[in-house]
C-alpha cells in the first residue's frame, strides 16, 4: 500500500493590467524626462552631439528612402561634424511630386522614426526588436550609402543600437527607445530653423532648403511649408502616443490571459 501524495491547492498567479499600463507610461514619461534634462546636464554636450548626429542620420536617410520610394536609386549619404548632411540619388526630377516626396522624406524621416519607435516601445521584448532592426539599417547604410565621416557615425549607432538590444535589462532597453523616440521626434523642433530658411548651409555647400524645394514644385511660400510640416509632426507624434497607448492596453489584455 502507498500513501498517496496530499493535495495541495494549485498556485496561480496574476497580473495587474493598471500596474502595467502604469509601469508603461512611468516609462515614457521617464524618457520624455531624460530629453528635457539632457540639455541641463554638465557636459551633457557629449552627450547630446551623438544624437543630433543620429537625428541627421534619420533626416538624409529619409530623403534617400524616399527617392527609392519614387523608382529612383539611393547613392550616397554624407554626415557633417557640424550636423549638416547631403543625401545623393538619382530620381526623376522633372516630376514635381518626385521633387516634393524626396524633399518630405527628409522632413519627416526624424518624426516618421519616432512614431514606429514609440510603437515598438510597447513592450521590452518589441524594444529589442527595434533595436535589431535599427542596428541593422545602420549596417546596411554603411554598407551601401555612407561615405567619411557618416560612415563613424553610422557604424557606432549601429552598434550602440546592438548594444542595448542584447547587452542591457529589459528596462533599459525599453527606456532607450522611447528615449531615442522623443529625442529624433524633438529634433524637428531644437533644429526648427531650417522649416523656415529657403537656402541650407552645409559642409557640401549653399543649396536650396527642402521646403524651398517643396515650394518650387509644388507652389506657396517655404514658410507656408515648414509651418505645415510643423504640424505635421506633431501629428505623427500624437498619432505614436496613440499607438503606444493602444498597444500598452492590448498588452495588458494579453498579459491578463496568460495570468488565468
Amino acid at each position: 500500500m502507498t500513501k498517496l501524495p496530499t493535495p495541495t491547492k494549485k498556485q496561480t498567479t496574476t497580473t495587474n493590467p493598471s500596474l502595467d499600463r502604469g509601469s508603461a507610461w512611468m516609462t515614457l514619461i521617464a524618457a520624455i524626462g531624460v530629453t528635457l534634462l539632457l540639455p541641463h546636464v554638465p557636459l551633457a554636450s557629449l552627450l547630446a552631439r551623438p544624437l543630433v548626429w543620429l537625428s541627421t542620420l534619420a533626416h538624409e536617410g529619409g530623403h534617400g528612402v524616399a527617392a527609392v520610394l519614387v523608382g529612383g536609386t539611393f547613392t550616397s549619404l554624407q554626415i557633417f561634424p557640424d550636423a549638416s548632411g547631403v543625401a545623393h540619388s538619382m530620381w526623376d526630377s522633372s516630376s514635381s511630386t518626385n521633387i516634393a516626396v524626396v524633399s518630405l522624406g527628409g522632413l519627416l524621416g526624424p518624426a516618421v522614426c519616432a512614431l514606429v519607435l514609440l510603437w515598438m516601445g510597447v513592450s521590452a521584448r518589441l524594444s529589442r526588436v527595434a533595436l535589431v532592426v535599427a542596428g541593422g539599417v545602420c549596417a546596411v547604410f554603411v554598407g551601401t550609402v555612407t561615405t567619411g565621416f557618416a560612415t563613424i557615425v553610422t557604424a557606432c549607432w549601429g552598434a550602440v543600437f546592438v548594444a542595448l538590444a542584447v547587452a542591457t535589462s529589459s528596462k533599459a532597453a525599453r527606456l532607450a527607445v522611447l528615449v531615442l523616440a522623443v529625442e529624433l521626434w524633438a529634433s524637428v523642433y531644437s533644429r526648427a530653423d531650417y522649416l523656415f530658411v529657403g537656402e541650407a548651409h552645409t559642409g557640401a555647400g549653399v543649396m536650396p532648403s527642402d521646403v524651398a524645394q517643396i515650394a518650387t514644385a509644388l507652389g506657396g511660400h517655404h514658410l507656408a511649408w515648414g509651418v505645415l510640416i510643423a504640424l505635421v509632426s506633431v501629428v505623427l507624434f500624437v498619432v505614436g502616443v496613440a499607438g503606444f497607448m493602444l498597444g500598452d492596453r492590448i498588452n495588458s489584455w494579453w498579459r491578463r490571459r496568460r495570468g488565468r
